[in-house]
């Protein structure tokens, strides 16, 4: 594994003149590059080409015409239903036509999507061993053939066909993780806990300390004050409880969404020759090294990587193993008509200025919030901490709000 902090995040943007129809400047990269990372962003109506790779490939991606590029951090990923590839039986068979370059057109299918969503290829080249294996396999085949009396069944027959395919005219054989996420518009069900668990942790401490207050008076007024603070306290907790009820379910209900959007991507980005070749499972970003909860996690089939640092070197039986025509068909440069209908933000040069009004409309660009808290959890503000985590109550994204020593307070994203 290669340490985070040798790898460099560059975004590409793409100049209004600059096309990929007639040509496919990805091979230049596919062929040079030992391994690297390409993401396409739909984000906040805008599409972004975003690359990880290592200082020695830089210039492989700074040099492209017609493309300007910028070092940036990395990106958040954020809350997303996310998905990977994988072949749903054993085989090397070719996915597509490896004597023709054929598109998946992903610009267009993701930009078609009015939610936030992205696709990321890992790639890593594995040619010195798959190559191998493919001449093996052929060695295998060609000799049951060729033996004296033997006959290969129809079934080693394509196998056969489909490994000298695979091995003729390709120099280049690439391990890669292709995934296609949808941004969900709530919290992870995991901080809606959290967040729940600190409020009845705080209206505790808040109930303890006021119980305190309270031992200074008479047994009577004692008695009468306690059972109206339990009451308030009771009461709290049970509007933490229904707000988490309420959270969940719009969560639950979100996600559903979210799941429904992820599944209408990957099938219109998959073409009918292969796609039934093609099974999808569960995955998540995360960050760090893998704890217990995480380990565990995959042993149930939830599959989770460091987008910072994954790399894909190990080979398995149902892994996505590309030719560099394969490999093109999901990760190529945009082509003329995608320039020209998808804003791709500004490079020297602005691109999405063909069009009227009607489609800049339709383009969804977004709108900046501007953040306020919930009454309730400015009340909570005001008797207990400097500063709270909340939920904003226009756009329903994490802020914090924090007193700012004046009776008042403000607001910023979380």
């Amino acid at each position: 594994m290669i340490p985070e902090e040798e790898f460099l995040w560059l975004e590409l943007k793409p100049q209004q003149k600059f096309k990929d129809d007639d040509q496919n400047r990805m091979f230049e990269i596919i062929g040079h590059a030992s391994e690297f990372a390409y993401f396409v962003f739909r984000d906040n109506g805008i599409m972004r080409l975003v690359v990880r790779t290592t200082g020695d490939n830089q210039n492989l991606f700074k040099t492209i015409p017609g493309i300007s590029v910028e070092t940036i951090k990395k990106p958040h990923l954020g809350n997303m239903v996310a998905k990977y590839l994988v072949l749903e039986k054993r085989s090397i068979a070719p996915l597509i036509d490896l004597k023709a370059i054929t598109k998946s057109n992903v610009y267009q299918k993701l930009w078609a999507e009015k939610r936030d969503c992205m696709m990321a290829c890992f790639v890593c080249d594995q040619t010195k061993k798959i190559s191998s294996e493919i001449d093996g396999k052929i060695r295998t085949l060609e000799s049951i053939r060729d033996r004296k009396g033997s006959a290969l069944s129809s079934k080693k027959k394509e196998d056969l066909a489909a490994a000298i395919q695979k091995r003729d005219g390709h120099h280049g054989y690439y391990n890669c993780c292709i995934i296609f996420g949808v941004q969900t518009t709530t919290q992870d069900l995991s901080e809606i806990k959290e967040q729940g668990d600190a409020r009845k942790y705080e209206e505790e401490e808040i109930f303890q300390s006021k119980k305190e207050d309270l031992r200074s008076l008479g047994k009577k007024e004692f008695k009468q004050e306690y059972k109206k603070l339990k009451e308030s306290y009771k009461e709290a907790l049970k509007g933490i409880g229904d707000d988490f009820e309420s959270k969940i379910d719009h969560a639950r209900e979100d996600t559903g969404e979210a799941k429904k959007a992820l599944d209408r991507i990957i099938g219109n980005v998959l073409i009918n020759k292969f796609a039934h070749r093609i099974t999808r499972r569960r995955i998540k970003f995360s960050s760090g090294e893998k704890g217990f909860g995480k380990r565990l996690a995959e042993v149930f089939g939830i599959k989770a990587i460091d987008p910072c640092t994954f790399v894909p070197e190990k080979t398995r039986s149902k892994s996505m193993v590309l030719t560099e025509i394969e490999l093109a068909f999901f990760i190529s440069f945009p082509q003329e008509h995608d320039i020209q209908t998808i804003n791709f933000g500004m490079g020297p040069t602005p691109t999405f200025v063909h069009g009227s009004t009607e489609e800049i409309e339709e383009t969804d660009l977004a709108i900046q919030c501007v953040h306020q808290a919930m009454p309730g959890d400015i009340d909570r503000l005001n008797r207990s901490a400097a500063k709270l985590r909340v939920i904003c109550a226009k756009c329903d994204k994490p802020i914090w709000i924090k007193k700012d020593g004046k009776g008042g307070h403000t607001v910023e994203p979380a």
